[in-house]
């Protein structure tokens, strides 16, 4: 590998100085774990980021930079173990307030990793690179509507691209993909993979509001609780309450800021910010980072502040008026989406519908943080039923103006994708906001074009 280009990509990020000498040999070791070539990094400084991505941001590269630096400790897990640490992975979505409240346990003994998560995102995002290219073997063909996150975590069973955790502790609260790699790994793996799957069945009745329902929050709190329990079996770190404690009141802080920045950029004509860097400051809405926080708070606090002077300056992504089109889940791993529509004179925004910490923090009892913990579960829109998401996206566009909604992205998914076609009906009976669904697959950019 040349270091020139990889120094000029973590320059066009922000790295200078001692603090790019410190990092590029982690870097180099990253790109390499990410299959990286020189010219893949070559056309992503000079072509691909400065197409897709306003860099022009401070708060956007620092954005990116977060990133790049959870992607870098994600490809040190094997050495973590080497050491003698424990390492504990999970998917997304996930309830990330407890994978956090493992690793604030361990204090040094245990490292997090959403390595598949990771993975893709990071080269779909930033190197228009579809995991499909990288990775094969399971027999999970995306083209047969899988998920091609889930098929890279079969695949890298298989080929041992990504080292084996000391457990996996899953999640099959929104997404039926994962617990169904789950037994296919299992068949691959056999006794070798460690998981732990926390999951809830989709029987409530339609129209229940869930996180109100204390019967089916008392069975998912218990259903957290006996994970982790299983959790602590392999890794032998005692996570107590406090530590939960600790990551929620952690998630909040950084949520309170992702909704900070949200009204800002919805009630804002011109837009400031395109749905694509709204998605990416919400990359830790359903995962945690091994990093921490810390980046990724500091790069929305820059953007809030480069937001707001972007505001009184009038200057924005697109002309003032321009329509918008909220975006379920914005899809970070296809950037070039959110461009087609911009290119056409439309913004696409909001990022992801996602509850706002305003409404979560109403969730939160501190004597009995598991409960809460279930109920926040329960309060975003892709666990629950038809008609309580309804509820809640309803309720959203309410709180903004749009032109219309964008939906789509999940055609892979036996759950979401077959319920959000019906779903996104009722909220437009209700708002008369008209709502729209394009059939594509969030994970890999690969198999689509503009056309």
């Amino acid at each position: 590998m040349s270091d020139g280009i990889h120094r000029k990509f973590l320059e066009t990020l922000g790295w200078t100085g001692q603090e790019l000498e410190e990092f590029l040999p982690d870097w180099l070791n990253t790109a390499r774990f990410l299959h990286l070539t020189d010219e893949d990094v070559r056309r992503a400084v000079e072509e691909w980021i400065p197409a897709y991505w306003n860099i022009s941001l401070s708060g956007v590269r620092k954005s990116i930079a977060a990133c790049i630096r959870e992607a870098a400790d994600t490809a040190k897990m094997g050495a973590y173990m080497r050491e003698g640490k424990k390492v504990l992975y999970s998917t997304m979505p996930s309830c990330p307030v407890c994978i956090t409240a493992n690793k604030l346990a361990g204090e040094g003994r245990l490292e997090i990793s959403y390595p598949y998560f990771i993975v893709t995102s990071i080269l779909g995002a930033f190197f228009n690179k579809s995991t499909d290219q990288l990775f094969n073997g399971s027999c999970m063909d995306p083209n047969c509507h899988h998920c091609g996150m889930n098929c890279m975590r079969a695949d890298s069973v298989m080929s041992g691209t990504i080292p084996k955790p000391t457990v996996t502790w899953n999640w099959g609260l929104q997404c039926n993909e994962s617990p169904k790699t789950d037994e296919m790994i299992f068949t691959l793996g056999k006794a070798e993979w460690d998981n732990v799957l926390t999951t809830i069945p989709h029987d409530a009745p339609l129209g229940d509001s869930e996180a109100d329902d204390d019967e089916r929050v008392e069975y998912l709190k218990e259903e957290i609780r006996v994970s982790q329990e299983e959790v602590t079996q392999h890794t032998g770190i005692e996570v107590r309450e406090e530590h939960l404690r600790a990551a929620v009141s952690e998630y909040m802080g950084y949520l309170k800021r992702i909704e900070h920045l949200t009204d800002l950029v919805m009630n804002a004509d011109p837009q400031p910010l395109t749905g694509n860097e709204l998605a990416l400051m919400g990359i830790c809405m359903e995962s945690a980072f091994n990093t921490g926080l810390g980046w990724l708070n500091d790069a929305i606090d820059t953007a809030i502040a480069e937001v707001e002077e972007l505001i009184r300056e009038g200057r924005g992504v697109l002309p003032k008026g321009a329509p918008k089109l909220a975006c379920h889940f914005n899809p970070l791993n296809i950037p070039w989406i959110e461009k087609t529509f911009r290119d056409n004179g439309v913004n696409l925004t909001l990022g992801r519908m996602f509850p706002p910490a305003s409404f979560l923090i109403r969730r939160i009892d501190e004597n009995d943080i598991y409960t809460s913990t279930a109920r926040m579960c329960l309060s975003v829109p892709n666990t629950v039923n038809m008609l309580d998401e309804a509820r809640m996206v309803t309720e959203q566009l309410q709180v903004y103006a749009v032109d219309g909604v964008l939906y789509g992205f999940f055609s892979f998914d036996r759950w979401i994708g077959a319920l959000e076609k019906a779903m996104i009906r009722v909220v437009e009976e209700k708002t008369s906001i008209p709502h729209f669904y394009l059939e594509a697959e969030f994970w890999n950019s690969g198999r689509y074009s503009p056309e």
